[in-house]
């Protein structure tokens, strides 16, 4: 009789990173617990295209539903179900500007620094458990007022220290940065405490960018981080500067699931996922892109050709490529991210028109 193949357990599996890391993880051959908040959210991910064409699905994906994975003792159960890696991507990278400065703590920061906490205990109480990949953020290392405000001449790389975050917090987006710190600083020192029997993985991806394939309306794709994308090539004026770095969607999926290969990663480190190092990239490039060829989505009105998104240059230390060269990841670019973005906004906008 064959051995069954290990068993992982992934948290929000129904968003933007998630569903893509769930896709990876089951083409890399993995059974997979997929967690997720509503049980409609499952029955979603079924009818995607990526998902029916995996071979043997009904005995590879089952589903988990947690409505709440800060909550105490979330994954308590979860994890009883023949685990061998956690993938936890419930964590957000965009975060709701209409957060009131007295709820930072407790609606950003708290939720962060518990679900953290949840996964890290799960896997604890639950010897079979050897591996926890854990998705962090630029925004880990990198302070809010270097990615976000000042061009720094500091240099960031996977083994840069966790900053500690200034307070107050000037706006919501501060208070994720802090959160993504702290949840990094805890993870560290849970492991310095504890010395499970499990390593940990904690990945550090840019600005995500790319099709989204639960995305079934304009409306839908306009979210998260694409919404950062698409705010100034749909003609907005945005003064909030953004990292001039970003990542491609799908290679940020596959360095989840190649982290759970314990031979080639074989001890608890850090990978910074971006796609190009350096200075990174000029905004302005994502407006060429759109002034070349999506001309006819510009003339429809689903695009703009005077929007504005100024970028803050951001240091990366593109000498190491340290997930490049131990994953075997060679990053799409820039062009690639954009386009793979405004191909599906055009495909969604064309066919809104048509169904009016």
């Amino acid at each position: 009789m064959a051995v069954p193949a290990a068993k992982v357990l992934i948290t929000g599996s129904s968003g933007f990173l998630g569903f893509r890391t769930l896709v990876s993880t089951l083409e890399a051959g993995y059974r997979v617990l997929a967690a997720v908040p509503r049980k409609e959210d499952a029955d979603h991910i079924l009818s995607t295209p990526s998902i029916k064409q995996l071979p043997n699905l009904g005995s590879n994906l089952t589903f988990v539903t947690i409505p709440d994975i800060a909550a105490d003792g979330s994954l308590a159960e979860a994890v009883k179900r023949d685990i061998q890696y956690i993938i936890h991507t419930d964590s957000p990278m965009t975060v709701s500007s209409t957060v009131t400065p007295d709820r930072y703590v407790s609606q950003i920061i708290q939720p962060l620094l518990k679900s953290t906490n949840n996964v890290l205990s799960a896997a604890l109480d639950t010897p079979s458990v050897k591996r926890v990949v854990m998705t962090s953020s630029l925004m880990g290392i990198a302070p809010y007022r270097d990615l976000f405000e000042l061009e720094s001449f500091s240099s960031y790389s996977d083994d840069s220290p966790i900053p500690d975050p200034f307070t107050p917090y000037p706006n919501a987006l501060a208070a994720l940065c802090a959160g993504k710190a702290k949840s990094l600083a805890a993870t560290k020192a849970f492991l310095i405490k504890n010395k499970p029997q499990y390593t940990v993985v904690n990945l550090m991806p840019s600005i995500v960018i790319g099709r989204n394939e639960l995305a079934k309306t304009s409306k839908d794709l306009n979210q998260g981080s694409n919404q950062q994308v698409l705010r100034h090539l749909r003609g907005e004026n945005v003064s909030t500067k953004l990292p001039s770095h970003t990542v491609y969607v799908d290679d940020v999926a596959k360095a989840h699931a190649l982290s759970l290969d314990t031979e080639k990663v074989a001890k608890s480190q850090n990978f910074l996922l971006d796609s190009v190092g350096g200075p990174g990239v000029a905004w302005y490039h994502a407006l060429d892109i759109v002034k070349k060829d999506y001309q006819d989505g510009a003339k429809k009105g689903w695009l703009a050709l005077d929007g504005e998104q100024p970028s803050n240059r951001v240091w990366i230390d593109s000498s190491r490529n340290k997930a490049g060269k131990v994953f075997g990841i060679k990053f799409a670019g820039f062009d690639k991210q954009i386009r793979s973005l405004l191909d599906q906004w055009v495909q969604l906008k064309n066919k809104e028109a048509k169904d009016k």
